[in-house]
């Protein structure tokens, strides 16, 4: 027995060595700056979570709940959460000593000098896989790892689904606006060749001027119905990302609040900011912390591989109640054992067992790509989103401007053409100037809100990578 207490003292020093792995964290040079015009405002890239609520929609932000539980993505990360918090929890007993009850029953006769008898036993079996490369560690370390990162694929499918319905939503009340403009130019066009059809029966107007009326009139009508189709293929996209029931999601946007004021003044801007290097900005992004902890469990992976190489050392025991009868005799006694302590290396197959080891590093190697490319792709995004809401800042002054001016010059020319000063090619190329006006500037205001929302994404949505069990207590 002391040998074997100094076999397994020996077992338990030699399991503090470790195998080789390559490293878990690997430089990537990132700029120190960032390249694209800083934001105009001041704001907090912290409370990204209750970003949404901002908007004091509640239409938005209950439709954003239901798309996320309604969400295939989100439910396929979510069961990934799961599995990985399951592999986890067997990485942490498959090295562990391993103790199940155990009984059993037989009858015969094993020994020449015992009766036949019926012999039944109960008690407890052991046994231990002792890690003497530093293995066990490494599979544990490698299922945290994979389990972090379903947590944040878990959390960015959420922003990516949230951000969708977001942009669906603004977009189908934006074209109920330009079904708006479309409307008030087709009726004021019916109004204008109504009144050219009058003045042509009276002789008044020339054929050729009514026949222009006319088909401005039809023209103005076609993209009405262009627009309306287009409005009502959004309803049914709302209603298949949602679940809610058509008639119930026309009455919910029917009552949802008047646009929100931090659209109609501006306030948008102040919503996030960029103040911060690029470095700290992409730690709030979960694909960046994903591919992060794909890369340690993929090093650590490298460790098991190179440890089943090497000699393995296992130690098994029991303790046994048991009870025999037959004959005439009973009897009642107890067994135990400890051991066979067993080293083991395999010299057969160990072809395979490199081959293992040479895809683990290919997988190292894929997973350093992986991660080097998710920080260059977080940068050039959030660098894109800032270069497109400087644009648009700009772009929104003009639009204004313009607006105003092509609204100034269509009550002109309509006046002059009332009093016979102007041609109906005048009139109807005014009013052309001021619809494509109106349309650009509810096309740009889609354009500002697609830009937030997607300088949201960038920015991560809200991760916090300092807290991530978070999102793996309760993935629901």
């Amino acid at each position: 027995m002391k040998r074997m207490l100094a076999v397994t003292v020996s077992a338990l020093v030699l399991s503090a060595c470790s195998v080789n792995k390559p490293p878990a964290e690997i430089a990537v040079e990132l700029p120190a700056q960032w390249y694209a015009p800083p934001m105009a405002h001041q704001g907090s890239t912290e409370a990204l979570t209750t970003w949404w609520s901002r908007f004091d929609d509640p239409v938005l932000t209950n439709w954003i709940s239901r798309a996320q539980a309604q969400s295939p993505s989100v439910a396929q990360a979510r069961a990934q959460v799961f599995a990985a918090r399951a592999a986890r929890l067997g990485a942490d007993t498959q090295y562990g000593p391993q103790v199940n009850a155990v009984a059993n029953a037989s009858r015969g006769r094993t020994d020449p000098n015992m009766p036949l008898g019926t012999t039944l036993s109960a008690g407890l079996q052991a046994s231990w896989a002792v890690a003497l490369w530093g293995e066990a560690a490494a599979s544990r370390n490698a299922a945290q790892a994979q389990q972090e990162a379903a947590a944040a694929g878990w959390h960015d499918a959420r922003v990516l689904v949230a951000s969708e319905l977001a942009q669906l939503y603004f977009a189908r009340r934006l074209c109920a606006e330009q079904l708006a403009v479309a409307g008030r130019d087709r009726d004021s066009r019916a109004i204008t060749a109504e009144n050219n059809a009058v003045s042509e029966r009276a002789g008044l107007t020339a054929p050729a001027v009514a026949a222009l009326a006319r088909a401005s009139g039809a023209e103005s009508a076609a993209r009405y119905r262009q627009q309306e189709e287009a409005c009502e293929r959004q309803v049914k996209s709302l209603t298949a990302l949602t679940g809610v029931p058509e008639p119930e999601l026309r009455q919910q946007l029917a009552s949802a609040p008047a646009w929100p004021a931090l659209l109609q003044s501006g306030r948008l801007d102040a919503m996030l900011s960029v103040n911060v290097v690029p470095a700290e900005v992409i730690r709030q992004r979960p694909d960046v912390y994903r591919t992060q902890r794909e890369l340690v469990a993929a090093s650590d992976d490298v460790g098991v591989a190179r440890a089943a190489l090497l000699p393995g050392l296992s130690l098994s025991g029991s303790v046994l109640r048991n009870r025999f009868s037959g004959g005439g005799r009973e009897g009642t006694f107890n067994t135990w054992s400890a051991g066979p302590l067993s080293l083991s290396l395999p010299l057969l197959g160990r072809g395979a067992l490199h081959a293992n080891t040479d895809s683990a590093l290919a997988r190292y190697d894929a997973a350093a790509v992986a991660y080097a490319a998710t920080l260059r792709q977080a940068v050039s995004e959030v660098e894109q989103s800032l270069v497109t809401l400087s644009s648009l800042r700009e772009r929104v002054s003009a639009t204004e401007t313009a607006v105003a001016g092509y609204a100034q010059s269509l009550q002109g020319t309509e006046a002059r053409y009332r009093v016979g000063l102007a041609s109906l090619n005048e009139l109807e190329e005014a009013r052309r100037l001021k619809l494509n006006a109106d349309s650009s500037a509810v096309a740009l205001q889609q354009e500002r809100i697609n830009a937030w929302i997607q300088l949201y994404v960038a920015l991560g949505g809200g991760f916090d990578p300092l807290n991530p069990p978070n999102a793996l207590k309760n993935p629901s």
